[in-house]
């Protein structure tokens, strides 16, 4: 591992320790940005199309240039796999891109155009591995996540992950389940949330106000592709009790899978299933 990082700022590179922005950054004041996590695997990012195409929808959304030459799928993906090159993680490691309004303006800005950054750390595995040991989540109900257009979008107004993450780390859970405006089941603190019951695999809509992830969207794909029942629809703390499985997924870790709730236990057959498909499609 390189002893310097480096980071991308519109395509420059910086050390990672070197002063970039000042204190009027919209990211910082108003977290007007949107950002995404992509794993890379032997020079290559699994899955980039469904990253770049989710960015570009969510800075359409929040009405920001999006049409600048950088942000281009080809020109940015060579940005991105040339920072991780500078920092040694193009074997294995994970990328932060971060695109956030120019400064100007309060609440309502001066300008719609916009930067990026593009961090890149080590991530020691370079495939998607199931976890040995499953993992034993909770539920954490002190605040609900909003449901609308925003929540599906991966912005940097975090509070409510940054709430969850504190309430797990507290209570030495592995992963907390956050509840919706409705008292149904969103996600957890960075993935979303599936369940087994009956062999049928169930996940909840975008509706519900879950993120709409990259990992979500090819684990739904590959589960239809097999002829396997997946049905998108509200899940209560009581499907979690009656559910022969549970597992969470993002585009960094890919599937991990749970084996406790509170007094449930859970098998993994369907998860390890899965995840053999997965590992096949990512390479």
């Amino acid at each position: 591992m390189s002893s310097l990082l480096f980071v991308n700022y519109n395509s420059q590179l910086f050390p990672a320790s070197e002063y970039i922005f000042n204190g009027a950054n919209r990211a910082f004041r108003y977290g007007d940005a949107v950002f995404e996590t992509m794993k890379v695997m032997n020079g290559r990012i699994p899955f980039y199309k469904d990253h770049h195409h989710r960015m570009i929808n969510a800075m359409k959304y929040l009405k920001m240039d999006h049409e600048r030459p950088a942000f281009a799928e080809k020109m940015l993906l060579d940005d991105i796999l040339k920072t991780a090159d500078k920092n040694k993680h193009s074997k294995s490691g994970v990328v932060r891109l971060q695109v956030f309004r120019n400064f100007g303006g309060k609440y309502a800005p001066k300008q719609n155009d916009c930067s990026y950054l593009i961090e890149t750390e080590e991530e020691p595995n370079d495939g998607y591995l199931l976890n040995d040991k499953g993992l034993k989540i909770s539920l954490f109900a002190d605040e609900l996540k909003p449901i609308g257009k925003l929540s599906n979008i991966k912005s940097s107004n975090s509070l409510v992950y940054v709430l969850a993450g504190i309430f797990k780390t507290e209570n030495k859970w592995d992963d907390v389940l956050i509840l919706n405006s409705r008292g149904t089941l969103a996600e957890a603190v960075s993935s979303n949330v599936f369940i087994v019951k009956d062999k049928e695999f169930l996940t909840p809509p975008l509706e519900d106000g879950c993120i709409d992830g990259v990992m979500r969207k090819q684990l739904i794909g590959i589960i239809k592709s097999q002829k396997r029942k997946l049905i998108e629809t509200s899940l209560k703390q009581d499907d979690l009790m009656q559910a022969d499985e549970v597992f969470l997924s993002n585009a960094v870790q890919g599937i991990r899978w749970v084996s406790a709730y509170r007094t449930k236990r859970y098998f993994n057959m369907q998860a390890r299933w899965l995840n053999g498909l997965l590992q096949a499609k990512a390479i």
